[in-house]
Parts: C-alpha cells; structure tokens; sequence
C-alpha cells in the first residue's frame, strides 16, 4: 500500500527541548493508523510535527511523496491535512453552523459550503439539533465531534486526531469512534493518538506504540492486542 505520510527519523520538540528521537511512522492511504502509549511519551508531539507546529532537529515529514518539512502549517493544509487538537478546537463564541462556516473558510462557491454543512450534519446528526448554540454551551463530545466536522469541511486527504476522546463518557466514546470509522469509509485517511489504546488499535489497521519519545512495538492493532509483552507493559491485566 501506499504510503501518504511517512516520518523518517525524525527528531523534533520546542525550543531547544527535544520530546521525539527517531521516530519512523507510516500511515498507508485509507487507513486507520494510531499512535499509543503512556503520558509523555511524545504522541502529541509527532502529531503536531507532521502539521508542522514543532521544531525538527532532523529527519524528514513525507506526505503525498513530497518533503514537506520546512512548509508551514498552512500550507501543509492546503495540500490537504486536517489536525484536530485535543483543545481548544473550536471558537466557543461562534454558534456551531459559524464554526462549520469557518472550517470552510478557503472556499469561495456559498453553494458548496451549504452542501459541505448539509454533509457534516449528515455525519454528525447532533450538530444540526445544535446549529444555533454558540459552541463554547456544547458537551465535550459534541464539541469534539463539530471540531472533526470544522476539520472536514477543508476537504483533507487525510485528517489529524489528537486524543478525540480524552474524557469522555463511554457511550460518547463510542459515538467518536463510529464517526472515525465512517470517515476512513468515505475515503479519507486518519492518524489517530490516543489514550484509549485497547479501543484505538481495535478501530486501526496499524498500530504504533511510543514511549519516552521513541516508537518501542508495531503492528496490526490485532496483533498488538494479542502480544503479551505489549498487554504487560501498556495495559496491564485486568
């Protein structure tokens, strides 16, 4: 399979704080790949790099076979990468249909951002019973669900996730990871860090474990699921 982002040691932090060694990641096109591991380990840092929102001491980001290293976040947008931080991921004073507005900012066709808004209700039901709350009144999985639809209505090739779950109910997670796996049915491609790792590589094709700054296991998330030495180290025994 194709990869459309590949990090090629890659070292990379903030400042002169080096968070992420060596690290090489593949995420094949169409798929679901995820990144988990303990607090601090550097997940949200890799994901942060490949948008280009931290220091690269060396290696190199590959997307679309292109070395976007040096480019800048915006313009890593335009070619078609979507990030949707763990916080602050929406404009709390602008109602959800603004937010939506807002997500489709670089189109200039008022008919396809209404067709766009039309298709993120669609995928995201409760953002229509919303549409004239102000974001900052939402539940947090409500709100993180309209930060994916704001994500989405750029149109990206492939989309970002950073902890789309982090402390939410069970229920609520389970909301976030159907609408993942919608996404990657409709042909766009997701990175996903997260907390939740038995949950996360259920949902993956491929799986990335890091810890201290380093990728330590990969695999299928199936395989990562069954492999004693990973359960011991990363999930404990229930």
């Amino acid at each position: 399979m194709v990869a459309v982002i590949e990090s090629r040691r890659i070292t990379a932090g903030y400042g002169k704080a080096v968070i992420i060694r060596d690290v090489d990641i593949k995420v094949e096109e169409g798929k679901i790949t995820a990144i988990v591991g303990p607090n601090g380990s550097g997940k949200s840092t890799f994901l942060k790099t490949v948008f280009g929102l931290t220091r690269v001491f060396k290696g190199c980001i590959m997307y679309d076979g292109k070395d976007v290293t040096r480019l800048a976040p915006e313009e890593r947008a335009r070619m078609g990468l979507g990030y949707v931080p763990q916080v602050n991921n929406v404009f709390p004073n602008l109602t959800v249909l603004e937010n939506l507005e807002m997500g489709a900012y670089a189109m200039k066709d008022k008919e396809q951002v209404r067709a766009e808004i039309e298709e993120m209700m669609e995928i995201f039901p409760i953002l229509r019973e919303r549409k004239k709350q102000k974001a900052g009144s939402l539940s947090g999985g409500e709100r993180q669900m309209l930060a994916m639809a704001m994500a989405l209505m750029g149109k990206p090739k492939v989309l970002l996730l950073d902890e789309p779950a982090a402390a939410l109910a069970p229920k609520v997670v389970n909301q976030i990871f159907s609408r993942i796996r919608e996404i990657v049915n409709s042909g766009i491609t997701v990175l996903l860090v997260e907390q939740h790792a038995r949950r996360a590589l259920s949902l993956c094709d491929m799986g990335y474990v890091m810890s201290s700054g380093r990728v330590v296991m990969k695999g299928p998330g199936s395989e990562l699921l069954s492999d004693e030495k990973f359960i011991e180290a990363f999930l404990g025994r229930a």
